[in-house]
């Protein structure tokens, strides 16, 4: 809404003009068009902060999915971007979260600590760290879920330290 494109003749004049998707550049629609421009611009940056706001109580929470679990550590089925969505829901109060917004790769099969994106907006990806854990788990699920962010948090800090080698001595 409110851009200006410069495309050739025919596209325009059998195309673009007849359905409707695009006006000629005339100077009064050249500055209707900037208007649109900057009130898509003002929602846009009222959405961002509205998504900052979300984007801030996700980083406050990890989304944990209690789930069956086989013998191998495999699911007896999957974690989807649906699932992330309504437990994301629950988490945020009642607010409904689109299925659509995970930008989960692939589903999840295997119990363990994931790192997600959710698209709130145009310009907010967060990353909400998603924990699948065996629901009949032993020690519970809770003790299970930090037993995982304890492993997850010692290998993301082995993976940064600089990796030094020694040398023998002669």
């Amino acid at each position: 809404m409110g851009e200006v494109k410069t495309v050739a003749n025919g596209y325009a004049r059998n195309y673009l003009l007849p359905r409707g998707l695009a006006a000629p550049a005339t100077a009064s629609l050249l500055q209707r068009a900037e208007e649109l421009a900057q009130m898509e611009e003002e929602r846009q940056q009222a959405q961002d902060e509205s998504a900052r706001g979300l984007a801030r109580r996700f980083e406050e929470c990890t989304l944990v999915m209690a789930v069956r679990v086989g013998e191998q550590g495999r699911l007896y089925g999957s974690v989807t971007s649906a699932d992330l969505a309504e437990k994301a829901g629950e988490i945020l109060g009642g607010e409904l979260v689109d299925r659509r917004r995970v930008l989960l790769p692939e589903v999840l099969r295997q119990v363990g600590v994931y790192s997600v994106p959710f698209r709130l907006s145009r310009n907010v990806v967060p990353e909400v760290q998603v924990v699948v854990v065996d629901a009949e788990a032993p020690e519970g699920v809770e003790a299970a879920v930090e037993a995982m962010l304890r492993v997850a948090l010692v290998e993301a800090s082995s993976a940064e330290a600089p990796i030094t080698e020694d040398k023998p001595s002669t």
